[in-house]
């Protein structure tokens, strides 16, 4: 957002702007001088949201966007300690940290603002700098920084759950049983660390959102709302699923340079690929994880299919193909009007389906393996 064009306090927007810090400017007047891009995320607020820029904080703290961010508390403890340093900041610490709370979606959080009084060189106010920062050690914000920003951007994106249209992937390890009695164990976990995130990072390459991981399996989702299109999203799933085994295999040959004995062939991964049009994706936030989640029919078909894959193969649904335009087709190297498909509940048989739950939930479906 537009900060001042002129004056002392250009600068030091400027250098805000460039920190990508969530962060307000007051002037010495006590108005609203300036809002960081990132703050404005973080309210929610659009391009039409009327923030209070020029305005008095005690009129701006009113508006319902500040309302909606600030809990009571924290709007009491922000006039309370901003007012006396703007009215004679040399008279008060120039720099100040507090703990107020936000209301962050349907959630209250506990974040640091850090305050900066500052002053002309005779000594008056100029205004303040507030910065809002998490609450957290640095060797844990070190540990999230780790993630892949652009990922970590999407899923903040669906903070609100709500229906979306998306493909789905499911992929494990064939005969990962085996695998893991013949291997040390620390060994396995190696090789599993290397195979998830080899997964997660192929998924991050082509704007896909990672979902749950259990054991050896992994699970992804990528929303038209995110590609643009449904042939975009579409294209970026099945990208994926083409390139894993290679990616697989990446971290196979990095294993056995080390002297174990491992070889492609022993980690092949079955893939489910499906569509789903209305499908119900939204954060799930709890005190030990942040996810993506999925529900809806689609979901547990491509749970099915995934299930029914064996020896690597790669079923993907008619479905999830047909939604793909002619350049999106020919840049995968498909030619969907020759691909010939076979229902799930024929290839089921003999696949560990004897509880039937293959054939009730996604029988019917129309596969073909992507091999």
């Amino acid at each position: 957002m537009e900060g001042p064009d002129e004056g002392p306090l250009r600068d030091v927007v400027a250098a805000l702007a460039r920190s990508r810090a969530a962060a307000q400017v007051v002037d010495a007047q006590g108005r609203l001088a300036w809002v960081s891009e990132q703050m404005l995320l973080l309210s929610g607020a659009g391009p039409d949201t009327d923030v209070g820029l020029g305005h008095h904080v005690d009129e701006v703290l009113e508006r319902p966007v500040w309302q909606q961010l600030l809990t009571p508390g924290a709007v009491e403890t922000l006039r309370g300690e901003l007012y006396p340093r703007l009215a004679d900041p040399a008279a008060t610490t120039p720099l100040w940290v507090l703990a107020i709370d936000l209301q962050i979606g349907a959630r209250q959080r506990s974040v640091g603002m850090l305050g900066v009084t500052l002053r002309n060189a005779e000594g008056s106010s100029l205004g303040a700098v507030l910065i809002y920062a998490p609450l957290l050690p640095a060797r844990v914000l070190a540990l999230v920084s780790e993630g892949d920003e652009a990922m970590f951007t999407r899923m903040a994106d669906l903070s609100e759950p709500a229906q979306r249209p998306a493909a789905v992937l499911f992929a494990d390890i064939d005969g990962s049983g085996p695998l893991s009695r013949r291997l040390p164990t620390p060994v396995y976990f190696e090789l599993i660390r290397g195979v998830t995130t080899a997964f997660d990072a192929l998924v991050a390459r082509h704007g896909g959102i990672v979902g749950k991981h259990a054991g050896d399996g992994a699970s992804a989702y990528f929303l038209t709302e995110g590609h643009g299109s449904d042939s975009d999203a579409a294209l970026a799933a099945l990208r994926t699923v083409q390139e894993l085994s290679e990616a697989v295999a990446g971290v196979v040959a990095d294993l056995a340079e080390t002297g174990v004995e491992l070889r492609p062939e022993d980690c092949r991964m079955n893939v489910g690929a499906h569509w789903g049009s209305d499908l119900f994706i939204g954060q799930v936030v709890t005190g030990g994880r942040l996810e993506v989640t999925a529900l809806g029919d689609e979901v547990n078909e491509c749970a099915r299919v995934e299930q029914v894959a064996s020896g690597g193969q790669r079923l993907v649904t008619k479905a999830l193909v047909e939604r793909l335009d002619p350049d999106a087709a020919e840049a995968l190297g498909l030619r969907p009007r020759t691909l010939t498909y076979r229902l799930l509940a024929d290839l089921a048989v003999g696949h560990g389906s004897a509880d039937g739950k293959v054939e009730r939930d996604a029988g019917p479906l129309a596969v073909h393996d992507l091999r």
